[in-house]
């Protein structure tokens, strides 16, 4: 009996032993420890699993490190390692016990409950069960596991050279006529605050602010933010602005309004469509402003943006390879990419002439769009491309081709100038009305059928081969030209010294005429002085002979005559040879030559 007693005894105080050291519970500084009642309590009303009130299950407050003691048969203490949140990390928290989430949320309202550690203080602040709007920043938290799950997610990070667009998983319904969300009027902090956001009337949806480059403790349960590129517009460009923001336009009425007249040339009537340009960035449309070269930070889901080059575009109509690059170009402008090319390139333009031969012309058309008629532009077309496809490509094709069956193909290609002239001058005229510059035409190339290419050719070699042979013929005509200048050139000096010596003989010439002269007039003179003198002489001499012929008689007188001339020695009476004939007839002889001489000196003084 003493020895069962005894027995009992030590089993007594083994279990005693056992109790007191099982219940000690000693919670360390990492750790939290999750009590449950086993019994001894009130049974949790149905729907709930933690206990706040003493009742049978999980209880909602949990034991802060210490050494605690709770009897082991009646509780249950958990050891939990604390909840922690790295740097660059939020903690997304859930929760399995509370009050329904409110019909058409998705999250739970955020109440005090010193960031999910009191879970007491959760549930009798009207927690609801499910995903929570508030987050747990980096840090240390002791919460109860059993009541909440924490999950951890990486912070939104927003970098360099990108927006963030903010799109609301939670909050206000957005109605139907808006297609995104109005800015809520509360302050939260960047979307990092979310129940401000709800509380401010947030609505679902596509946000109107965006985030920029830096990080955020956001909740990505509550919204989902995409980062896109920033906007930028290049030099020589601007960006058109499509607004998305306000409610939807009204539907225009069953009349179109009438078309406004411009004030002046200079500002061309425009289509219905123009009564989309508008000033205020809150109201749908396209603003009428453009925004001038530069990076924004463009919410892109609200606002579209049309690059809409301002420098001279280049459109080429020369490669057979122009329509992939015009379906490249339209899929950029769909929204793969904001760039805008100011190269369009089509095929080459395809031509029949008059005459049926086809011809191939390569044309560039450049044309400018002033950054103040970039939004006209773009209500009236929609892009640059459509009005490339619209009215450029259309006018040139159509153009050239009235322009090729009009004339002769040869004629087309000798009319080169005069062609381009007119097809520049109609096309300033029909951009014009669009408020596009068109500031040069050029025709790069004609391509005619080979065949008449052919035969124009030869005829031109013919023509050629002529002119040749004209222009040697003239060669030719030169050569002796100059052949003769340069015999002419080499005598030259005899030339001149003939020249020279002509001047010289006509200088004697003269020289001797002149002193010609001068004799012939001394000669007169001298002859008229010699004439007088004899003048006087004979008078003298006739005179005395008159007297002598009075006083001697004529015979006598040419007898002294005779006389006298034979002692001047004027006749020789004596021979200087004589000559003597026989006989009597050498004395007849003398005799009548002095007869004859007698009768001759009678004759002279008579």
């Amino acid at each position: 009996m003493d020895f069962l007693v005894r027995l009992l005894l030590v089993i007594l105080g083994i279990l005693v032993i056992w109790v007191l050291l099982k219940g000690l519970i000693l919670i360390h500084a990492n750790e939290v420890g999750i009590v449950t009642k086993c019994m001894f309590g009130k049974k949790l009303p149905q729907g709930k699993i933690i206990a706040t009130k003493g009742e049978i299950g999980v209880q909602a407050d949990i034991l802060m490190p210490g050494l605690y003691y709770y009897i082991p048969i009646i509780w249950r203490v958990k050891r939990e390692k604390v909840i922690e949140i790295r740097p660059d990390n939020v903690g997304i928290v859930s929760a399995i016990e509370g009050l329904p989430i409110p019909s058409g949320r998705l999250l739970g309202d955020e109440v005090q409950s010193n960031s999910f550690q009191d879970a007491r203080m959760f549930l009798e602040n009207g927690g609801c069960k499910g995903p929570q709007i508030a987050i747990l920043k980096p840090g240390t938290y002791r919460v109860n596991t059993h009541i909440f799950t924490v999950l951890e997610k990486p912070i939104t990070a927003v970098q360099q050279g990108k927006v963030g667009i903010v799109n609301a998983l939670d909050g206000i319904p957005l109605p139907s006529r808006f297609a995104i969300a109005p800015a809520p009027l509360g302050d939260h902090s960047h979307f990092q605050n979310g129940q401000v956001f709800i509380q401010s009337n947030g609505y679902r949806g596509t946000q109107l602010e965006t985030l920029q480059p830096g990080d955020y403790y956001i909740n990505p349960l509550l919204f989902d933010v995409v980062p896109v590129a920033m906007t930028v517009v290049p030099p020589g460009n601007v960006a058109v602005i499509t607004s998305s923001v306000g409610e939807e336009l009204e539907k225009s009425p069953d009349t179109a309004p009438a078309l406004v007249t411009p004030s002046n040339l200079n500002q061309p009537i425009h289509e219905n469509a123009e009564h989309l340009l508008i000033t205020d960035k809150t109201k749908r449309g396209i603003l009428r402003n453009p925004i001038a070269p530069g990076q924004y930070n463009l919410n892109t889901a609200a606002y579209r943006s049309d690059i809409v080059p301002t420098s001279a575009v280049t459109i080429d109509w020369a490669s057979p390879e122009g329509a992939k690059e015009t379906l490249q170009f339209t899929q950029k402008n769909k929204g793969e990419s904001v760039s805008v090319a100011e190269f369009f390139k089509f095929g080459q333009l395809r031509v029949t002439s008059q005459d049926g031969f086809q011809l191939e012309v390569d044309v560039r058309l450049i044309v400018r769009i002033p950054a103040d008629n970039a939004p006209f532009v773009i209500a009236r077309f929609g892009s640059v491309y459509n009005l490339i496809e619209q009215v450029a490509h259309p006018l040139i094709d159509a153009s050239f081709r009235n322009e090729a069956g009009n004339q002769l193909a040869l004629q087309f290609v000798h009319d080169r100038t005069k062609l381009q002239q007119t097809a520049f001058e109609r096309a300033q005229e029909e951009f014009k009305k669009y408020q596009v510059e068109v500031q040069g035409l050029l025709i790069a190339y004609i391509k005619v059928d080979e065949t008449l290419l052919q035969t124009q050719t030869l005829k031109e070699i013919a023509v050629q081969q002529q002119q040749q042979y004209q222009q040697e013929a003239k060669a030719q005509e030169e050569r002796i030209a100059v052949a003769e200048k340069t015999a002419r050139a080499d005598m030259q000096g005899q030339v001149i010294a003939a020249k020279l010596s002509i001047d010289i003989n006509k200088d004697n010439a003269q020289a001797a005429r002149e002193s010609a002269y001068g004799t012939r007039d001394a000669t007169k003179a001298n002859a008229e002085g010699a004439a007088y003198a004899n003048e006087q002489v004979g008078i003298g001499t006739a005179k005395a002979y008159i007297a002598q012929k009075e006083a001697l008689g004529p015979e006598n007188v040419a007898m002294l005559q005779a006389i006298q001339k034979i002692a001047d020695g004027k006749i020789l009476i004596t021979p200087n040879i004589l000559v003597t004939g026989e006989g009597s007839q050498g004395g007849s002889l003398l005799t009548a030559y002095f007869a004859s001489l007698l009768e001759q000196t009678k004759q002279k003084t008579q």
